[in-house]
C-alpha cells in the first residue's frame, strides 16, 4: 500500500478499526477495544521487543514511567493518559536499568516527536534511539496541570484524587469515573486547566509515531489505528494474522478524527494569536 498524505493527519498507510480478541483484555478495556494492549502483547510474545515503556496512573492524574514485560503488566498500566509524567527524562534510565535492547513506547504526540527524532536522528549525548523499535502515540487533546485541576475538582465538585478510577473524553464533556458514578464536566470548563504547552500544540494524533491510536464516539468498543509507515503496518497486519486483533476498514471514521484534529489546530491558533 502506498502512503497517503493528509495535512492534519500527516502521512499514513492505513486506517483501521481494531479490537482485541483476548477476552480478558476485552473485559478490562471494552470501551476502547483494547487493540493497543493486544498489539503490545503480540510484540512481547513474539519477542519483537523485550519491554514496553509507558506511563501508569498512580492516583488522580499522577503517573510514573514503567516497563511492562507481559500482559498482566500491560493491563495494569493501560488507560487514558491525562497528565504529563517525567517520561522522556526517564526512558533512558529505564532502558539502562532494565537492560532493554528493543522497546516499544506508548506515549502522547509531543513525546512521540521527541522519541521519533531520537530514533531517526540520533544524538550522541542521548544515544538510546537505536533501542526504540515501535512508537505508538495516543490521540490527545491535551493534558492537565493535575494539581490545579484536582484542587478545582475537590472545591467545586467534592471529588478527591483517590476516588478517580478512570477519565474518558466524550463529545461534549470530560467524564470522571468513580465508584459512586460518573461526573460529566463540560469540555470548555475542563480545558481551562490544560498544561500551557498543550494550548499551542497542533498535533492530535502523533505525527512522528509508527502507529497512532484512539477512539471515535461513533464506534464504541473499537480502537482507531492509523499506521504511518511500513514498520507500523507490518506490526498491525502480523498481529491480525496471529489472532491477537480483528480489523475492519476504518477509513470512514477519518472525518471524526479530522474534526478533532481541526479543533486542536484552531485552539492553538487562537492561543498563539493572544501570545503575539
Amino acid at each position: 500500500m502506498m502512503p497517503v498524505s493528509e495535512s492534519l493527519l500527516g502521512q499514513f498507510y492505513g486506517v483501521y478499526l481494531a479490537r482485541a480478541k483476548d477476552e480478558e483484555i476485552l473485559k478490562r478495556k471494552v470501551a476502547s477495544g483494547g487493540a493497543v494492549t493486544a498489539l503490545l502483547c503480540y510484540a512481547l510474545d513474539k519477542e519483537l521487543v523485550d519491554g514496553v515503556v509507558t506511563s501508569k496512573r498512580v492516583k488522580g492524574f499522577e503517573g510514573r514511567a514503567i516497563v511492562a514485560r507481559n500482559k498482566d503488566e500491560l493491563l495494569d498500566a493501560a488507560g487514558n493518559s491525562w497528565s504529563i509524567v517525567p517520561f522522556a527524562a526517564r526512558i533512558k534510565a529505564k532502558i539502562e536499568e532494565e537492560d532493554l535492547k528493543e522497546v516499544a513506547v506508548v506515549c502522547l504526540p509531543c513525546q512521540a516527536q521527541f522519541f521519533g527524532q531520537m530514533r531517526d536522528f540520533p544524538i550522541l549525548e542521548t544515544d538510546f534511539g537505536n533501542r526504540i523499535k515501535y512508537i505508538i502515540s495516543l490521540f490527545c487533546m491535551g493534558t492537565f496541570a493535575f494539581e490545579a485541576f484536582l484542587n478545582y475538582l475537590r472545591v467545586k465538585y467534592g471529588v478527591r484524587a483517590e476516588e478517580i478510577e478512570d477519565i474518558r473524553l466524550s463529545r461534549e464533556s470530560l467524564e470522571i469515573h468513580r465508584e459512586t458514578g460518573v461526573l460529566a464536566i463540560p469540555l470548555k470548563e475542563a480545558y481551562s486547566y490544560l498544561q500551557t504547552g498543550c494550548l499551542v500544540c497542533t498535533d492530535y494524533t502523533g505525527l512522528w509515531s509508527d502507529i497512532s491510536a484512539g477512539f471515535v464516539e461513533s464506534e464504541p468498543g473499537w480502537t482507531v489505528l492509523i499506521t504511518r509507515n511500513a514498520r507500523g503496518e507490518e506490526l498491525v497486519r502480523r498481529a491480525e494474522k496471529e489472532g491477537y486483533i480483528e480489523l475492519r476498514d476504518g477509513s470512514y471514521v477519518l472525518g471524526d478524527v479530522l474534526k478533532r484534529a481541526r479543533e486542536k489546530v484552531a485552539r492553538a491558533q487562537r492561543n498563539m494569536a493572544h501570545l503575539f
